[in-house]
């Protein structure tokens, strides 16, 4: 049976990894550039224990690990799936993790699209990520989630254009609109406005991410 998977996607800077470690109540990598460079597959569990199990799983290997240890087990596994440096690849990695205090929920993560190649990235970076994360947008039980900065025309997101080729009507897409507190004036307005244009069919959320310190709380 194929269960519903929360398919996140957001152009470069849109506050999509910050969002993200908020929404699974675990740390992430995070970094300037490209700090997700393999599909990655959440699957998150409310447990009734105090005690956090956590797995992680790449090309038939599948290690539990410590919760401090995450950000270093998936930078490892990155680097040994895509190899050491800015390139990307297709095979995924999972991560299992059973807490008292997150959604019982499956999200995948990827890239944040990006046009233009920086700091030894391939050519063909935008193509190979479009890539990736068209095999996951396309299937009837991916919701696509769409991370978009506040500031940003939501018609010119690279992001929104990715998920009107698999579902032109909006029906299994949403939208968090991050930044909001540098945001301008008529705010409102201008979300709603541009949400309409675009067809996000199962609404959207605003948020301010973690800043400076808030991260590390």
């Amino acid at each position: 049976i194929q269960l519903l998977s929360i398919v996140v996607v957001g152009d470069q800077s849109s506050g999509k990894s910050s969002m993200l470690r908020s929404l699974a109540g675990i740390n992430l990598p995070k970094g300037q550039w490209i700090c997700t460079r393999v599909p990655l597959i959440m699957r998150l569990q409310i447990s009734k224990s105090q005690e956090t199990e956590i797995t992680i799983e790449y090309s038939g290997v599948k290690n539990n690990i410590f919760e401090y240890k995450i950000i270093e087990a998936l930078n490892a596994a990155t680097d040994e799936i895509a190899g050491v440096g800015k390139g990307i690849s297709d095979t995924p990695i999972t991560l299992n993790v059973s807490k008292s205090n997150i959604p019982n929920i499956t999200m995948v993560d990827f890239p944040c699209i990006t046009k233009m190649p920086v700091h030894d990235q391939p050519q063909d970076i935008y193509d190979q990520i479009s890539q990736v994360i068209k095999q996951y947008i396309t299937p009837k039980e991916s919701i696509i989630l769409n991370v978009l900065f506040t500031s940003v025309d939501f018609p010119t997101c690279e992001s929104i254009r990715m998920s009107q080729l698999v579902d032109v009507k909006g029906e299994k897409t949403l939208a968090v609109v991050t930044k909001v507190d540098k945001a301008v004036e008529g705010l409102f307005e201008k979300v709603t406005v541009d949400v309409v244009s675009v067809n996000i069919g199962l609404g959207y959320v605003c948020v301010r991410n973690k800043i400076g310190n808030e991260s590390n709380a």
